[in-house]
């Protein structure tokens, strides 16, 4: 829903930045989750890179640009999609 409003206020491009469901990171997150206190699991909800795409395409765009961003402890896939 949210891909879906955002494309829908884009005329031209659009740039999306989300964290990537991968084996790893689910594991990641889910050992996280184990251990009490706030900082120990990430909020952030994962999605899988072809959901996503699928869903941009719905939307009447194409990914044209794929990359990963990384520090220690954060990672987040970017996408950059145009309207078809």
């Amino acid at each position: 829903a949210m891909i879906s409003h955002l494309a829908s206020l884009s005329e031209e491009r659009l740039i999306l930045s989300f964290a990537p469901k991968t084996l790893a990171y689910s594991v990641l997150k889910r050992i996280g989750e184990l251990f009490p206190g706030p900082s120990k699991a990430t909020r952030a909800y994962l999605h899988a890179e072809d959901d996503v795409e699928a869903c941009l395409k719905r939307n009447g765009f194409k990914v044209v640009k794929k990359e990963m961003t990384a520090t220690s402890f954060y990672f987040s896939r970017l996408f950059e999609a145009v309207r078809e």
